[in-house]
């Protein structure tokens, strides 16, 4: 009797479905592993925005000034000009004196402006340069580009073979210019308007 029980007790805890086990105990291996946490996203880093800078404006070079050329015969400074002209270019005459002609109408002021080596020859009665006398000391130049101080070679290279030359003179009639020489090197000039009544201009035709 006690064998038949214990072989219906074996029977039943063989036919026992699998979850009636599952009161049992898990063992290492069923223990489930705790749930990894999901990291929280980092926020993102705000880009930085840069802020344009002020732009410095560039200030424009002031334009040069053209240096003055200075005194020019034939340019800035020529026979023919008023005298106001002239004065004005010049500034106030160191000395003015008078020359008397064959007649009083050729009578003429001859205004010296030292300081420049220049002297304005002008007919009595008239009001304009009749006349240009340019001295050693004048340091401007010819429009060509003639310079007292400069040799004969220079002088001829501008303005071709004088009319008629010796070892004191160069004479341009045509353009009524007169150069004084010494040692083959420009000392002085005389620049005449065309056709001009002055004594000194018809000596210098007649010789």
């Amino acid at each position: 009797m006690n064998i038949l029980k214990v072989t219906v007790l074996f029977i039943s805890c063989l036919v026992l479905p699998t979850g009636v086990l599952a009161d049992t105990p898990p063992t290492e291996k069923q223990i489930a592993k705790p749930a990894v946490k999901a990291e929280t996203a980092k926020p993102a880093k705000m880009a930085k925005v840069e802020t344009a800078k002020p732009v410095t404006p560039v200030k424009a070079e002031p334009a040069k000034k053209k240096k003055p050329e200075g005194m020019v015969i034939g340019k800035n400074l020529k026979v023919g000009m008023s005298l106001s002209e002239a004065i004005k270019l010049l500034g106030i005459p160191g000395s003015m004196k008078i020359k008397r002609g064959t007649e009083s109408k050729l009578d003429s002021i001859s205004i010296e402006h030292a300081n420049h080596g220049i002297v304005i020859h002008s007919l009595n009665g008239k009001r304009q340069a009749e006349a240009l006398e340019i001295m050693p000391t004048f340091t401007g130049s010819f429009a060509e580009g003639v310079k007292m101080g400069a040799k004969v070679a220079v002088m001829i290279d501008k303005y071709g073979v004088p009319q008629s030359m010796n070892d004191s003179m160069a004479k341009y009639p045509e353009r009524g210019m007169y150069f004084s020489l010494k040692e083959n090197v420009l000392v002085s000039a005389h620049v005449f308007a065309k056709n001009s009544k002055l004594l000194s201009h018809q000596l210098y035709k007649k010789h």
